[in-house]
């Protein structure tokens, strides 16, 4: 008894150990080679960086993007994704709880 009594006494002290406050990075990340890459990929990674960056990219990809149509209104939208209300059926079966096979 008193050792349960003297235990819940004691301070508790998390397990979990915090480094320190939150900080970003000012400066954004400079792309470098990972260290244990092969030496050859090392060498190259300079110039593959800056010839992946190019704006023939970025264009290219907007020219594959497909046009998606935006409807302000949901009855501008095509019947096919209009809310439909609900049969007879459907209803009976909600109401029975769905524990009719009919």
């Amino acid at each position: 008894m008193k050792a349960t009594v003297r235990l819940s006494s004691q301070f508790r002290q998390p397990l979990i150990k915090f480094l320190g406050k939150r900080k970003l990075p000012s400066a954004p990340d400079v792309p470098h080679p990972h260290p244990q890459a092969p030496p050859e990929f090392q060498k190259t990674f300079g110039h593959q960086s800056t010839n992946a960056s190019g704006s023939s990219v970025a264009a290219s990809k907007d020219d594959r993007t497909p046009q998606v149509a935006v409807y302000s209104q949901f009855w501008e939208a095509p019947s096919k994704y209009r809310v439909h209300g609900l049969e007879k059926v459907e209803i009976d079966s909600i109401m029975s709880g769905g524990a009719s096979t009919a």
